[in-house]
């Protein structure tokens, strides 16, 4: 199976509010329902826009009419491939304009209302209108590997704090850990689509992709990374390292349950990268992208910290 990793941005709700030109004919139609107040009446709580998305495509949610009147007719399988940057660099690396029967599109939003509503809307792009395809997931962690598009929410993915970015890595870790395949599954390809989202964002996704790309070739098959060029209709391929994932996991483990270590790592391979060591060389701390990293390739809880 192919899994597709979209970072997900608002620019589909400014498609929405200012972008007569992208939708032709279809625009009176968006101009009247607009789409991008389908969650208004919520307010501006994300934990009730949460709840709201849950229920209407959570795994016992139920679409309301009105929404399912709504979706049917802003007809997402007549928007224009360049509506946004994620549906057009999708539209660009899978060469279709929705998702295939076989695939699974996870689409990674921000825990803040543009992030959310900017979600369901890409969601429901990239599958075409077909909502019943499209399922919500409050926690990175509640992923399940079935194809269709999944919408996960990511809190803290806005950097909006560096404890909070570091909670960020580790569910994107965990979400990355819970793609894998299981042992009587055959090995995975992922395809991340860099494009959209909160870009500070980009380095720690290129290296959940590297993390990916060290697992054994009876997990994952493959793995790419694409975003495509601001200034033409370009999709640039990303270049991606492979880790010694035994070694990762060797180092990570030394550090502490809160990511310290009072003293230098063994190796120093990944300093500045999923640590930092402090000027006196004499301590390391681990980085929002080593916890997640440590996360990713599952370190035992019982060998943290123990080194």
């Amino acid at each position: 199976m192919i899994v597709h990793i979209i970072s997900v941005g608002r620019s589909l709700l400014d498609a929405f509010a200012n972008r007569t030109d992208l939708f032709g004919d279809l625009y009176p139609t968006i101009r009247r329902h607009k789409p991008q107040d389908v969650l208004a009446d919520v307010g501006t709580s994300t934990a009730a826009i949460s709840t709201r998305l849950t229920g209407w495509f959570g795994p016992a949610g139920s679409l309301p009419e009105k929404q399912r009147d709504l979706i049917d007719a802003v007809e997402a399988d007549r928007w224009p491939a360049n509506v946004c940057a994620e549906l057009e660099t999708f539209n660009r690396v899978a060469r279709r304009r929705s998702v295939a029967d076989d695939e699974l599109v996870v689409l990674l939003a921000t825990d803040t209302v543009p992030g959310l509503v900017s979600g369901v809307w890409t969601a429901v792009g990239v599958a075409g209108g077909a909502y019943h395809r499209v399922r919500y997931v409050a926690e990175p962690d509640q992923i399940t590997p079935i194809p269709g598009v999944a919408l996960v929410r990511v809190p803290h993915l806005d950097a909006s704090n560096d404890a909070g970015f570091a909670r960020a890595m580790t569910n994107l870790g965990a979400l990355g850990r819970a793609l894998l395949p299981t042992v009587n599954e055959l090995p995975r390809t992922f395809r991340f689509h860099l494009s959209g989202g909160f870009k500070a964002a980009i380095p720690y996704l290129i290296g959940l992709a590297e993390g990916l790309r060290s697992f054994p070739p009876s997990e994952v098959a493959r793995v790419e990374a694409f975003m495509l060029h601001d200034t033409s209709d370009v999709v640039i391929p990303l270049p991606l390292r492979k880790l010694n994932p035994d070694a990762v996991r060797k180092e990570l483990a030394d550090f502490a349950p809160d990511g310290s270590l009072p003293r230098l790592p063994r190796q120093l391979t990944m300093d500045g990268y999923a640590y930092n060591v402090d000027p006196e060389g004499r301590r390391a701390e681990l980085t929002p992208f080593g916890v997640g990293l440590r996360t990713l390739m599952g370190v035992p809880a019982e060998l943290i910290g123990r080194g």
